[in-house]
């Protein structure tokens, strides 16, 4: 598991290089499609989280985390919403 944590950070590091040179554009129309591909994904999004949330219950979370851990349509769409004012946010 080191390994792929390792891997998965490594090509975050690369990812954030290639889009500090990307053009404000091409930044902007990848935010918008994440806010849309969020947005057109939220009903099997809740579903995982809902397995997910459902493993949590059995390996003892607390209801707390398990609350904070929750998504719904709201919180999907207040995620989408956030992405898009990083967008339209000055480069």
């Amino acid at each position: 598991m080191n390994n792929t944590i390792r891997n998965l950070g490594l090509k975050a590091r690369s990812a954030s290089r290639q889009i500090g040179r990307a053009e404000t554009a091409a930044k902007n129309a990848a935010l918008l499609a994440i806010a849309a591909s969020l947005e057109a994904s939220a009903a099997s999004l809740i579903e995982d989280n809902r397995k997910d949330l459902e493993a949590g219950r059995a390996n003892g979370l607390d209801g707390a985390m398990l609350e904070r851990l929750e998504l719904n349509e709201a919180r999907i769409r207040a995620m989408a919403d956030g992405v898009r004012e990083v967008a339209a946010l000055p480069d």
